[in-house]
């Protein structure tokens, strides 16, 4: 069976109905195959109880994006960041291209 994908609204949805079916000392197991999902999802779901409820319930992941590509592009900006205006002005000066052309 492929693996549904849920939104964070409706994984929070099912963990506060498991609250309440545990309560009535229904099993983990038998909340989870009434939902078609393993016991260790609404376990994990659980335990980010707090990160589901802060984020967009419209979208199906607790993260910003891919991880590996945003912490690139942050590299990348505070590189750019840390460059002093004069060492660009200088770059651009031995290449023998004129972006300053106040400065001509």
């Amino acid at each position: 069976m492929a693996r549904k994908r849920l939104t964070n609204g409706q994984k929070l949805q099912i963990v506060r109905d498991c609250e309440q079916r545990l309560a009535n000392n229904e099993s983990l197991r038998s909340i989870a195959r009434s939902y078609g999902l393993q016991g260790k999802q609404i376990r994990n779901w659980r335990d980010k109880q707090l990160l589901l409820a802060n984020t967009k319930s419209t979208k199906k992941s607790t993260s910003r994006g891919a991880k590996g590509r945003l912490q690139e592009y942050e590299w990348v900006s505070e590189s750019w960041e840390a460059i002093a205006e004069v060492t660009i002005r200088n770059a651009w000066w031995k290449t023998g291209f004129s972006y300053f052309p106040e400065e001509e």
